[in-house]
């Protein structure tokens, strides 16, 4: 295999010094115009790349973000992922991602790499599988920051970036009650997840406020997030004699599985059945109907996320730095399902 180009490489074909190499690489102000030229098109020719790594352990940073979500293939987390590189790449950051594909273990995995590879900080959402968080704690304990994002734990001492779910699911129960409708079903994600928790108790309350009994055969826990499991769903609450006339989703993807089962089955949406869902992805303005949802600005989370973790990785009081916990408030989008 070939071996990579090195600075000595470098320095040997121009018979200049290392140090002058370096410098001239990092456009310091000592070395002449002349000379970086030189060294900039020479290591453009014979294809040099810097070791970012070893140019950290000199620097103590390495200039490297890490990124822990549990997928990528949905557009809340692609467009957080989109708005934390948006940020990190104005200060000079790269961001390696990663997706635990909601796996605990793999999670750990993951964390364990990114720690070892001296990231100067990691921003994670935790797996739907993630109960304990030692593997958090060791990495904070080893001074790295560590900052969650949506999905969250309160046993952390960092900062944190979230969704307000508890006002966004009441605010969009409220709505259908408001369009009269009396038997809300709630469809939804596994209620150890606290954004799951969260969105289940604003359906609750919205429901306790109007004096609104909940059907124990109205409540759905999912144990993921696809389209097929959603209309498994509708199918389950459309085939009982206690039929729903609206049903809230966690999440737009559930929503818009829910679209397609009442399709299949000749409901009419939303006269026998108002559909509502979480999230706004852009999916949901193109179904038909298009999905009433609760809006939530991902792509500004993420640069709210990157720069509450780059504010304390820059801090030069690190045991005295504050943490932050930002709660984003969703906004209602009404549309042709409910």
């Amino acid at each position: 295999m070939k071996k990579p180009i090195t600075i000595k490489d470098l320095a040997k074909s121009l018979n200049i010094s290392v140090a002058t190499v370096s410098r001239a690489l990092r456009n310091s102000n000592e070395i002449s115009s002349e000379t970086k030229k030189a060294v900039l098109k020479l290591a453009k020719e014979m294809h040099y790349h810097p070791n970012l790594l070893a140019r950290g352990l000199i620097n103590k940073k390495s200039k490297i973000l890490g990124v822990v979500v549990p997928t990528i293939n949905r557009q809340f987390w692609s467009n957080s992922i989109s708005g934390i590189e948006n940020i990190a790449y104005k200060d000079g950051y790269k961001v390696m991602i990663f997706q635990s594909a909601e796996s605990f273990q793999k999670e750990v995995e993951i964390v364990e790499t990114l720690a070892n590879s001296r990231v100067d900080g990691i921003l994670i959402a935790f797996s739907k599988e993630t109960r304990e968080y030692e593997h958090i704690q060791q990495v904070l304990d080893r001074g790295i920051p560590v900052l969650l994002f949506e999905r969250v734990c309160d046993e952390l001492n960092t900062s944190k970036v979230v969704t307000d779910d508890f006002f966004g699911a009441k605010r969009i129960t409220q709505h259908l009650i408001l369009r009269g409708k009396k038997h809300i079903a709630y469809l939804g994600g596994p209620q150890v997840l606290a954004v799951c928790r969260e969105r289940f108790l604003g359906f609750k309350s919205a429901m306790d406020d109007a004096g609104l009994p909940i059907s124990p055969e109205h409540v759905i826990e999912t144990d993921d997030f696809t389209f097929e499991i959603a209309k498994n769903g509708i199918y389950q609450l459309w085939n009982s004699n206690n039929k729903p006339d609206a049903v809230f989703c966690f999440a737009d993807i559930l929503a818009i599985g829910a679209l397609d089962a009442c399709k299949e089955l000749g409901i009419r949406v939303p006269e026998q059945l108002a559909l509502a869902g979480f999230g706004n992805d852009d999916t949901s303005r193109f179904v038909s109907p298009s999905l009433t949802t609760m809006s939530q600005p991902s792509f500004e989370m993420g640069q709210l996320a990157a720069k509450l973790i780059l504010e304390e990785i820059n801090s030069e009081e690190e045991d005295e730095f504050d943490f932050k916990t930002e709660i984003i408030k969703p906004n209602l989008i009404v549309r042709e399902s409910s």
